[in-house]
């Protein structure tokens, strides 16, 4: 078999942005079938690349972490998504943005020429962690956290989270670079991602305000303890306001905290459906170009040809339906986070009404007024700023469901048309 040549960091090739790159393998990552371009850009005849593993194109200054995490989400039946320095049979290397999946059979990968700026960071970042790797002997999983860790630092909760805009940020990147029309499919996915973001921010905010506002009915307390005989009308005020609070901050947890946060459900489900969509995309394309015999090597006979073209369709059904999944997923979270969000309203409401009655049993004497006043206009504040966010955190809800709804229309504008 042919082997790669000594690397040299100078000789980078490039392949033309309209090209896709794909090939498949079977489970134990061994070279099943791939395209003309595949083949061109690793220069290995193909009676040699075919039964390969597919680290024979590897490149040594991939950092193993990123492998790592790769291969974890197909092993877990899931996309993945990520740059890739790939090696020339010549000692040349060259750039690809590699979407992969599993199919039948083992794993479909189709990669596209990165462009954005985000490639261009990534690329730094992976030359980082590579010199880490080598200079403290990390471990695969090791490089891994580091890696997340730095993604987190660059405003990346999750992988996911930085594989969906990565990806929709290429496919943009690549659209203008051939001259074509806005994809708004994808658009509006990533408008989508953008908003949720927003509204996790708008969340933790809140749970913030809450933190303080928790504790404010205890310093009414402690005023009322010095006014007042035990069980005074203040004291009692405090604990109504006490117990309606914590009541409150306890029914914001339960949809903003760790694995029941709503939307970083959402998010998930949105980002799973963005990478979906857009593999998808680039997966019809591959199929118009491997139909169309003028711009297809006629490498294959016809038998291989039929077959590899009924995995492609296969791929694409596969990731289409799964998409819509995702969509109507994140369709039900955002109902409940409107029915959360809005029985929070109304909690709120209640709590305005202990307030009320706080302050207007302050100015029932000049001693309780001149103590209470500070703590109660401070209550009035915290309470006015929870409101203000809450009424954002709702609005960016409906906006979220109108958003989700106009990507399912599609879908069911095909369902009606088909019955």
């Amino acid at each position: 078999m042919t082997r790669p040549t000594e690397l040299t960091d100078n000789c980078e090739a490039e392949f033309a942005f309209s090209e896709l790159i794909y090939s498949r393998t079977c489970p134990r990552g061994l070279i099943r079938s791939g395209n003309s371009v595949f083949r061109r850009m690793a220069g290995i005849p193909w009676a040699d690349l075919i039964g390969a593993p597919h680290r024979v194109i590897r490149h040594p200054d991939m950092p193993k972490g990123f492998f790592y995490l790769f291969w974890q989400m197909l092993k877990a039946g899931e996309p993945a998504v990520g740059y890739v320095k790939n090696r020339k049979a010549d000692g040349g290397y060259y750039w690809v943005l590699a979407a992969a999946m599993p199919c039948e059979g083992g794993f479909f990968s189709v990669r596209l020429r990165p462009s954005s700026p985000i490639f261009e960071k990534t690329r730094s970042e992976y030359a980082g962690l590579r010199e880490r790797e080598q200079s403290e002997g990390l471990t695969p999983e090791a490089s891994s956290q580091i890696l997340l860790a730095r993604l987190a630092e660059l405003g990346f909760p999750s992988y996911d989270a930085f594989a969906a805009q990565a990806l929709a940020t290429e496919i943009r990147s690549r659209d203008m670079q051939l001259k074509r029309p806005v994809d708004r499919s994808t658009e509006t996915l990533a408008s989508l991602l953008s908003l949720l973001v927003e509204t996790l921010s708008e969340q933790a905010r809140l749970v913030s305000q809450f933190s303080d506002l928790v504790l404010l009915p205890v310093n009414m307390r402690l005023v009322a303890a010095r006014l007042e005989p035990q069980g005074g009308p203040i004291s009692q005020i405090s604990v109504n306001y006490k117990n309606s609070s914590e009541e409150i901050s306890r029914r914001l947890s339960e949809f903003v905290s760790g694995k029941g946060n709503l939307c970083g459900q959402m998010a998930s489900a949105v980002r799973r459906s963005l990478i979906l969509a857009g593999t998808s995309r680039l997966q019809g394309e591959l199929v118009e170009i491997y139909n169309n015999g003028e711009r297809v090597e006629r490498e294959k006979d016809g038998e291989e040809r039929r077959v590899e073209g009924k995995v492609l369709e296969g791929v694409i059904r596969d990731s289409r339906t799964s998409a819509q999944v995702s969509l109507k997923e994140a369709g039900k979270l955002a109902g409940i986070l409107n029915e959360a969000s809005m029985d929070l309203r109304r909690m709120i409401l209640g709590l305005d009404t202990i307030r009320i009655l706080a302050r207007v049993e302050s100015r029932k004497t000049q001693d309780s007024q001149t103590a209470l006043t500070a703590t109660i206009d401070r209550i009035d504040e915290v309470q006015a700023s929870v409101s203000e966010s809450l009424k954002a955190l709702m609005d960016r809800s409906a906006a979220i469901d109108q958003a989700l709804t106009l990507l399912r229309a599609p879908e069911r504008s095909k369902t009606l048309a088909a019955s």
